[in-house]
């Protein structure tokens, strides 16, 4: 039986790599690109978790290496492939992190535009903790998806061998 997955991991990483190619002059057409690849590559990243997770017998489509690897282990499975990826996500220097914390910065800047429309007329406050928001770039990108095409292929083959 094949994997449903599989070719969603494919379609995400190749629609990646034509946003990647595309020429844009403008700042803001750019942009746009960039943030459809970010788009892609998380896609990409969500179904390759889905697809280990089918791969693996648990009845579900994780949101992290983590819940990936916590179903794994509930359901007595050992996986080296979630352990590893549980690792990238958890290192915060590692590309895997970056890319997530890319992905959640695009879609918490709407909640924050929201929250100081409602406070218009308080003190505003910065956190002074928090990183500073990772900027964009085609280099960064297309490394992201190198990375994440080579863990996908190499990761397959390591399945197969078993």
């Amino acid at each position: 039986m094949s994997n449903p997955y599989t070719g969603t991991v494919a379609s995400a990483l190749r629609k990646s790599q034509l946003l990647l190619a595309t020429d844009c002059e403008a700042a803001l057409q750019r942009s746009a690109v960039q943030e459809a690849a970010v788009l892609q590559l998380w896609r990409a990243y969500r179904a390759f978790l889905a697809e280990l997770a089918y791969q693996l017998h648990l009845d579900a489509e994780p949101e992290s290496a983590q819940a990936l690897l916590e179903r794994a282990h509930a359901f007595g499975k050992s996986s080296g492939e979630a352990a590893e990826l549980h690792e990238l996500a958890a290192d915060p220097d590692s590309w895997l992190a970056r890319l997530q914390a890319a992905w959640v910065a695009l879609w918490s800047f709407s909640a924050d535009q929201a929250g100081r429309r409602e406070a218009a007329n308080l003190i505003p406050v910065q956190n002074l903790s928090a990183t500073e928001p990772l900027q964009l770039t085609d280099e960064l990108l297309h490394d992201w998806y190198k990375a994440l095409s080579e863990l996908v292929r190499r990761q397959r083959a390591q399945t197969e061998e078993w």
